[in-house]
């Protein structure tokens, strides 16, 4: 029995891997169950029995590559320090993270740029809706730590300024993932990060 289970377990992760290189090649709409099948060299049966349909099979990808990005970076959230200083750790972290993971660049770039909106990928979507709203709330609680620590400007309205940290995490990312020769994130994280906590910061 643990070798089927061990064997099921492969072939999973066999399927996953050939979709994110399928869709990523030809985008969600153009990728057939067969193209995902020959490329893993795995029958097509074998992607049904696992998830089902390809709308569930591009779901799952999506969830579980956010999971392990998520789980990557908790050890990053309880390092400690100011409220300050573990904003400006994260932010960094975040932004850095796409030009340091192969397979999480190109599952940003698979549903930022080559992905439509459809109803069949409707659960994917509200996940990563899910997820920034709670990246969000977030670094809103934090930023209301800085606020009553005497960090951050008591005039800053939390809400608002976590949302701007997330849309220049997202618009950053998104220039580089569009023209990644025009610039590193990784040599631009610090400034970008450092510009936005001194609009923030007590003077």
């Amino acid at each position: 029995m643990r070798k089927t289970k061990e064997d099921a377990a492969i072939t999973r992760k066999r399927l996953l891997d050939a979709a994110l290189e399928s869709f990523h090649t030809h985008g969600y709409a153009a990728t057939t169950l067969e193209d995902i099948a020959r490329r893993a060299g795995i029958t097509r049966g074998a992607i049904q029995w696992h998830f089902g349909s390809k709308a569930d099979l591009f779901n799952t990808l999506v969830r579980e590559c956010y999971q392990r990005v998520a789980i990557q970076f908790q050890a990053i959230y309880t390092q400690g320090g100011t409220p300050l200083q573990a904003l400006r750790r994260i932010l960094l972290s975040w932004l850095t993270y796409p030009e340091q993971d192969a397979d999480f660049r190109i599952m940003l770039e698979l549903t930022l740029l080559k992905t439509e909106v459809s109803p069949e990928l409707a659960e994917g979507m509200q996940e990563k809706i899910a997820g920034n709203r709670s990246s969000i709330q977030f670094f809103a609680g934090l930023i209301q730590q800085g606020i009553t620590a005497g960090e951050i400007r008591s005039d800053v309205r939390p809400e608002v300024a976590a949302t701007a940290a997330l849309g220049i995490i997202n618009g950053m990312t998104s220039l580089w993932l569009v023209d990644p020769t025009a610039f590193s994130l990784q040599s631009y994280a610090e400034d970008t990060v450092d510009l936005f906590l001194q609009g923030i910061a007590q003077g």
